[in-house]
């Protein structure tokens, strides 16, 4: 594990998954997470092996694991990733926009 990482990952396509920051929200009813990506040689990874990721990693289901964004710094072959990851599924479509949750999150 990395220095600073306070949990880690590996996803399907051997990339690492880094959780560097997190905090957790009470009014809200979720952990929102800042994760550093490292896929040197590989394309940015998928929405969908970061959300997995995350749901095993937290203990959550998949359903509740939202991923706001996914930037991929050109060149370097590392993303920051930020996720929100709820308690329930009301709080999530009571603060998620529409737009993500039709992308699959």
């Amino acid at each position: 594990m990395s220095e600073g990482a306070l949990k880690t990952a590996t996803l399907p396509d051997g990339s690492l998954l880094q959780v560097i920051r997190e905090k957790e929200n009470k009014v809200v009813g979720r952990v929102e997470v800042y994760c550093v990506v490292t896929h040197v040689e590989k394309g940015t990874p998928s929405r969908k092996d970061v959300r997995a990721a995350l749901a095993k990693l937290y203990g959550k289901s998949e359903d509740l694991v939202v991923i706001k964004y996914i930037k991929s710094e050109y060149g370097i072959g590392r993303s920051k990733v930020r996720a929100n990851i709820y308690n329930d599924l009301e709080r999530l479509k009571a603060f998620e926009p529409e737009y993500l949750l039709k992308r699959g999150a």
